[in-house]
C-alpha cells in the first residue's frame, strides 16, 4: 500500500520540466505578450488535482528554478507562485467541481494577481517590465487552460499518478 501512495512522481517533474522549457523557448517580440504561463497553469492543475502531493514546498522549488532560468531576481517567482498555490489549496475543492470553462476563467482570474505580483515585485528590485501586453497572457492562460487540463488530466489517469 505504501508504494502507491507516492506513484507516478516522474510524470509530474516533468510536466513541469516541459512547462519550464516552453517557458524559456525565444519567441519573436510580437508574440512575446502572447506567451502563457506555463508553469503557473501545469503547477496550478497539479494543486487542484494532487493537493495532498502538490504544494507550497514545489512552487518555492520550481519558482527558483525558473528564476535561475529565465535571470530575474532570485525569489521573485518563488514567492508569486507560493502565495498563488496557497490560493489554489485553500479552494481547490471548489475548483474541481466547477466545469471546465469555469475552471478556466478562475485561472484566468488568478493569473491577474500572479502578474501583478510579478510586475510590483520585478519594478521594486528594479528590471521593470511594464506594457499593456503584459496583461494579455492572462486571456491567453483562460483560453489555454481546457485544452491544458484535459491533456494532463488524461496523462495522469493513463500513467495513474496518484
Amino acid at each position: 500500500m505504501q508504494n502507491d501512495k507516492k506513484r507516478g512522481s516522474w510524470v509530474i517533474i516533468l510536466s513541469l520540466l516541459i512547462a519550464l522549457i516552453l517557458s524559456v523557448i525565444p519567441l519573436p517580440d510580437s508574440w512575446q505578450p502572447f506567451r502563457p504561463d506555463w508553469l503557473f497553469l501545469v503547477l496550478g492543475y497539479w494543486v487542484v488535482a494532487l493537493p495532498h502531493r502538490i504544494g507550497l514546498f514545489w512552487a518555492f522549488i520550481w519558482g527558483l528554478i525558473y528564476d535561475a532560468l529565465m535571470g530575474s531576481t532570485l525569489g521573485l517567482h518563488s514567492f508569486t507562485l507560493c502565495v498563488l498555490v496557497f490560493i489554489l489549496q485553500l479552494n481547490f475543492q471548489r475548483i474541481r467541481i466547477y466545469p471546465i470553462w469555469k475552471q478556466a476563467l478562475t485561472m484566468g482570474f488568478l493569473s491577474l494577481p500572479y502578474l501583478g505580483l510579478v510586475l510590483w515585485l520585478s519594478r521594486i528590485t528594479g528590471s521593470p517590465e511594464s506594457s499593456f501586453t503584459y496583461w494579455l497572457s492572462a486571456g491567453i492562460n483562460t483560453l489555454l487552460w481546457p485544452w491544458l487540463f484535459i491533456l494532463l488530466r488524461d496523462i495522469r489517469r493513463y500513467f495513474r499518478v496518484i
